[in-house]
């Protein structure tokens, strides 16, 4: 029966390793940046000004061109196969928070935290956002709804005026969490999160039926649905990153606010622990008071971030509208340039992250040894080591840098672009086109400056 035990956990560990969905905020960085930056931060803010200059003497139609998808030749995969699929994710999501209620109490030895920090966080969402629609596949609450109601009728229908303002409040809502909650990553407190989750989307989905829940309410099937519009290919086409935000127009006010969400609290995530913001809310890193004495001022910079940048990005395309001969809506300004964002949220997200990946994926994958604390080494991963030691060499050090800043360098230049055709679809001519994104161009320039200077800042706490 215990071999039986260990080989049922062994192939789904291995299950969990690719593909498990689960929720929550990866670790802080792995360590603290002693290169010279200022030349980088100078030349990859040169970058965005010159994208943005070159993009002034573009001929227009030139980036609609450039970004053409192009068809492919095979077929999309029948639905039941993605139902199994989902079953499995379904399962994988189970045995996660059977984990976290059973297995360790470290953090670090615990699979249900090292797969959401690591796994999902990190690595599941750039995949989903650059490579592959992984969520459609994998995503648990449809599987388990399909199985236990094949068949029911919408008690109450969700009202198409409400679009994704649900949603919204629940990503503003769970970014709290993940920031200012006391032990986000405790096991036992992290599996009765998922559930609890689990259980409102079930219900959810019973009450105002499965899609409309997934489409409107359901945070994370929305956060995916938007940046995979990032993602090069897509129902038999393939073009360059951006190519599907172009073609989607659909898009309202809910979600350019979703997106100020997502990167409001990515930037956010990396201010909170730098020395500047502790000095700020009058934090000596050295008598840290830990997390509990922090919740009401995180939640208060969190949320005043995002107040913050909707304000500017709202001053931005007002600015634009101000210089344009051509009647040119606030409101539809500024959900055009909140989405070509996106990119932004991205490119950070993959960039603060980096680092923390490199060193817990290999704590993900010793800990797949022992799932349950009983003393098992399955495939021989027990006896593995973690190595940081790369993180004290200066050429791995300069590497890593690079990557980052340019991750970050490259999604600013995506935006730029995005937004240029953005501009060019709401005006007509060439001068109009120049001053309708003059605000959100000086926007994106002093954000490239502020995202390198993130990834560049030590942490206090």
């Amino acid at each position: 029966m215990i071999s039986l035990v260990k080989l049922v956990f062994g192939v789904l560990g291995a299950i969990v390793l690719g593909t498990t969905p689960v929720w929550a905020h990866a670790a802080n960085q792995g360590f603290v940046l002693l290169l010279p930056t200022t030349a980088y931060i100078a030349g990859g803010t040169i970058t965005v000004a010159l994208t943005i200059l070159l993009l002034i003497f573009a001929k227009p139609g030139t980036i609609d061109a450039v970004m053409q998808p192009v068809p492919l030749r095979f077929r999309a995969s029948k639905l039941p196969l993605r139902d199994w699929s989902q079953s499995t994710g379904a399962l994988c999501l189970a045995l996660l928070i059977l984990i976290g209620l059973r297995g360790p109490t470290d953090p670090q030895a615990n699979l249900l935290p090292l797969v959401i920090w690591t796994v999902w966080w990190m690595l599941f969402f750039v995949v989903q956002a650059l490579i592959f629609d992984l969520w459609s596949w994998i995503n648990p609450f449809p599987a388990v709804h399909r199985m236990l109601m094949s068949e029911h009728r919408v008690i109450l229908n969700l009202p198409s005026r409400l679009s994704i303002w649900p949603a919204v409040v629940l990503m503003a809502a769970f970014q709290g969490f993940v920031l200012a909650d006391t032990a986000p990553n405790d096991p036992d407190r992290l599996a009765v999160f998922a559930l609890g989750y689990w259980a409102l989307t079930l219900v959810g989905m019973t009450v105002f039926g499965r899609e409309a829940w997934l489409k409107q309410v359901e945070c994370f099937s929305v956060l995916f649905a938007l940046i995979g519009l990032i993602r090069m290919g897509r129902s038999n086409r393939l073009g360059l990153p951006g190519w599907q935000l172009l073609q989607d127009r659909d898009h309202d006010l809910s979600h350019a606010i979703f997106v100020v969400v997502i990167l409001a609290a990515g930037s956010f995530d990396g201010l909170y622990e730098t020395f500047w913001w502790l000095a700020k809310i009058g934090v000596n890193p050295l008598e840290y008071p830990g997390r509990t004495a922090l919740i009401m001022p995180t939640l208060i910079g969190l949320y005043g971030s995002i107040l913050l940048l909707t304000i500017i990005l709202a001053v931005a395309a007002f600015s634009g509208i101000k210089w344009v001969k051509d009647p040119v809506p606030f409101k539809a300004a500024f959900i055009g340039f909140a989405i070509t964002l996106l990119p932004i949220a991205i490119g950070y997200h993959f960039a603060h992250y980096f680092v923390t990946f490199l060193v817990q994926i290999q704590i993900v994958v010793a800990s797949l040894a022992d799932p349950l604390a009983q003393g098992w080494n399955l495939f021989g991963l027990g006896n593995r080591r973690v190595l940081v030691g790369f993180l004290t060499v200066p050429e791995n050090v300069k590497i890593i840098w690079f990557t980052q800043a340019g991750m970050v360098v490259l999604s600013h230049v995506l935006a730029v672009v995005l937004c240029h055709r953005t501009a060019e679809a709401m005006v007509s001519s060439r001068r109009d086109v120049v001053m309708l994104q003059l605000g959100l161009s000086i926007l994106m320039i002093f954000y490239t400056i502020f995202g390198l200077w993130l990834l560049a800042s030590p942490r206090g706490a």
